[in-house]
């Protein structure tokens, strides 16, 4: 008995062990993917590949490095180099309407990059920024990422927190009515 006992502790513990890759770790990934920091995307790709991360995981994680760095050449007029990733996106995840639509858009077209140089660069003066971009927030090293996760999931915990007290009081002053109302029941007759 106490060897089976071991046998599944060794076997569990294996399991929690296996998946080593955190959460923060595919926050960091899909960040790099949002600002384009395609190098360091693919490194914890690597870092993912060598840890045991399910494959299933693995592959949306790849395929969402594709989807990212052909939406990056796409929007440099970078057909060519584009499709190549969409086509590789395509082959995983035909169900995606952006990769479906792309696909098919440049699928019918005889491919070319133009280049970066050639595109006029237009001098902006300073002025505010978009109301999109007031939204997003800039974070400048792992510690904020950290800190800006943490924070997350605080504010989660303390609504899902709130959520759990209100219920809780409102199922106390149920059962408070209830027994005042069985009181004074008792008390009449």
């Amino acid at each position: 008995m106490k060897k089976i006992c071991l046998v599944f502790l060794l076997l569990f513990g294996s399991m929690i062990i296996a998946d080593s890759v955190s959460e923060e770790d595919t926050f960091l990934f899909r960040y790099n993917l949002k600002e384009k920091k395609f190098s360091e995307a693919e490194d914890l790709l690597s870092k993912f590949q060598n840890s045991k991360i399910d494959q299933t995981k693995l592959e949306l994680l790849e395929t969402e490095l594709w989807i990212a760095k052909g939406e990056d050449f796409y929007s440099r007029k970078q057909f060519k180099s584009a499709f190549r990733f969409y086509s590789d996106a395509y082959v995983r995840w035909r169900t995606n309407p952006l990769i479906k639509e792309r696909y098919i858009e440049l699928s019918g077209k005889i491919l070319h990059d133009e280049d970066v140089s050639k595109i006029p660069i237009k001098l902006k003066a300073n002025r505010e920024p978009d109301e999109k971009e007031k939204e997003f927030i800039y974070i400048t090293s792992n510690a904020d990422v950290y800190f800006l996760m943490n924070q997350f999931r605080i504010d989660e915990l303390e609504n899902k927190a709130r959520i759990i007290y209100g219920i809780g009081g409102s199922i106390f002053a149920l059962l408070l009515v209830q027994i005042i109302i069985n009181i004074i029941l008792l008390t009449k007759k």
